[in-house]
């Protein structure tokens, strides 16, 4: 910044006058006894005010001062404004969104008096001693609308057989409930059934009190009923379905194994630590993972390591307020918790209604073929019939399979660029993309020095395909040596023939054996697309 200078101050003006006058002039000192007596007479003279006027200077630099503070203090004002102003923008997107995903009263009434007439139904079977709980979003108001999920958890004291639990919840639910009950599997077994417009689940359970030892992992659900019921506000539940739409637009909602991402519990419980949606983006936004969220204090006296020990170092690390020892956030992986973090920074960034409901362009092939083409990569594709498992098994299974694979090629020096897995009605996929399909047929090895004369022999025993050497390159021996495998296609052809040995999930190893293997464009079809497509084309929405 240019200064502006003083051009009109005294010592200029003092020297402009000495130049027009001819003569210096003489002036007389006083003597020093003078001097004492004026001195003295000062002091005791009463002190005089402060001229009105203060040196050009001094007045520039006050002006200055205070132009400096006005400037700091608009400046605060204006960012306080801005702030506030996106505040209120964020809270009004928030109700357009609320109005959008909130069941009708018609709906809430509806669900609320079908699940009753069940549980009347069922009561009468099971007789006294038995509590069956209605939990779950549905009962709490957190659902969104169209999620038509009924959870009854029928919850037997302690000293009860987990058997004996489980044959009387079936027996008594069959009679009671006519439907076409599906046996489904989790620690223990549960029924599940469509009842006109819902999807009801009957789930047996154990009696217990807040950091209770568990008997089975079911046993939390109606606390947590109970304790959410109690702390959640009307706004707050308002919130959680906003937050909810929000990590659904993003494909982060749900804990099961196939998503890895938040559970509409963990949902309600970080909109009662933040108390609001506005407070779960604005702090997650500033996560620095591991992080470790206790709603009610229960460790707050433990240093920070010892919690993260405790809890396997997760990304999150979310206590539950009805079993201390668990981590409602264990589901999550490490790239869904960087997603949420990343989505709630590009939210406070520019809001918009493209965080809630985002249109997903449909892909289509020949942008995926372009794509390909552009990155001139090798891509392998696994073909492989889903096992008959559930979900929960299924998933972990294909995720261990496929990272199995792509180790492989990378154990035999193919560059694996990346790797995914998909799944469809029928089939499970394995996608791995290679800098090339091809390896060059021989090898260079560089060996140990030969200053250590055994090592120099144990590594010339132990190469048997030399077609070049050995020879020195420095003071190390170097051979050429012929490769086993070349080609991609041939290594998965190997791993076919035996993949327990190469660790293929247990569930898997039949079905692998049996595996399709294609290539390059060719992996394309009407059941692949999607999956291929999301591979080649990946991007987040928010970027």
């Amino acid at each position: 910044m240019n200064k502006k200078r003083n051009k009109g101050g005294r010592g200029a003006k003092a020297a402009s006058l000495k130049k027009r006058n001819k003569k210096a002039v003489k002036v007389k000192r006083p003597s020093r006894k003078k001097l004492i007596k004026n001195a003295d007479e000062k002091k005791k003279a009463p002190e005089k005010e402060m001229p009105a006027t203060t040196p050009l200077k001094e007045r520039e630099e006050e002006r200055r001062r205070e132009a400096l503070v006005e400037a700091k203090v608009s400046g605060e004002s204006l960012l306080e404004k801005a702030g506030e102003e996106k505040r209120r923008a964020i809270e009004e997107l928030v109700k357009r969104v609320s109005s959008r995903v909130t069941p009708s009263q018609k709906e809430e009434v509806e669900e609320k008096d079908f699940a009753s007439n069940l549980i009347r139904r069922l009561a009468a079977k099971l007789g006294e001693g038995v509590r069956i709980n209605f939990v779950g979003s549905a009962a709490r108001d957190t659902g969104l609308k169209g999620d038509r999920d009924i959870d009854l958890f029928v919850a037997y004291p302690k000293n009860f057989p987990r058997v004996e639990i489980i044959k009387k919840t079936f027996n008594a639910t069959k009679k009671a409930i006519r439907a076409n009950w599906i046996l489904r599997y989790a620690e223990h077994p549960y029924l599940q059934a469509r009842i006109n417009k819902f999807k009801v689940e009957v789930i047996p359970c154990f009696q217990i009190e807040p950091h209770e030892e568990i008997r089975s992992a079911v046993d939390r659900s109606p606390l947590h009923m109970d304790y959410l019921q109690k702390h959640l506000t009307e706004e707050q539940r308002r919130d959680v379905r906003v937050l909810k739409q929000f990590l659904k637009n993003a494909d982060i909602y749900g804990a099961e194994a196939e998503v890895e991402g938040f559970s509409g519990l963990v949902c309600e419980y970080l909109m009662l630590n933040y108390r609001s949606f506005q407070g779960v983006v604005e702090n997650a936004a500033e996560w620095k993972p591991p992080e470790v969220i206790d709603i009610e204090g229960v460790y707050e006296d433990w240093p920070r390591g010892k919690v993260l020990e405790k809890f396997g170092n997760a990304p999150l690390i979310l206590i539950d307020v009805i079993d201390k020892n668990r981590n409602t956030t264990a589901a999550v992986c490490e790239c869904n918790a960087a997603k949420f973090i990343s989505l709630c920074r590009a939210f406070l960034e520019k809001p918009s209604e493209k965080f809630f409901f985002r249109k997903k362009e449909p892909i289509k092939k020949e942008a995926v073929l372009s794509a390909m083409a552009e990155k001139n990569h090798y891509f392998l594709l696994m073909e492989i019939t889903k096992p008959d498992v559930i979900e929960d098994i299924l998933f972990p299974q294909l995720r261990k399979t496929a990272g199995v694979v792509a180790r492989q090629f990378e154990l035999n020096e193919f560059k694996v660029f990346e790797y995914s897995y998909f799944v469809t009605e029928k089939h499970a996929f394995i996608l791995v993309e290679l800098e090339g399909g091809e390896l060059p047929p021989t090898k260079k090895l560089i060996g140990p020095p030969v200053s250590d004369p055994e090592a120099v022999k144990r590594f010339l025993k132990a190469h048997k395909r030399v077609i070049r050497g050995p020879w020195l390159e420095g003071a190390r021996v170097a051979i050429e040596e012929k490769r086993i495998l070349c080609n991609a296609r041939e290594l998965v052809g190997q791993m076919k023939h035996e993949p327990m040995r190469f660790g293929v999930a247990s569930h898997f190893k039949k079905a692998f054996k049996r595996a399709k293997i294609g290539g390059g464009k060719g992996i394309l079809n009407g059941e692949t697309l999607q999956g291929v497509g999301s591979h080649v084309l990946r991007k987040e929405f928010w970027w």
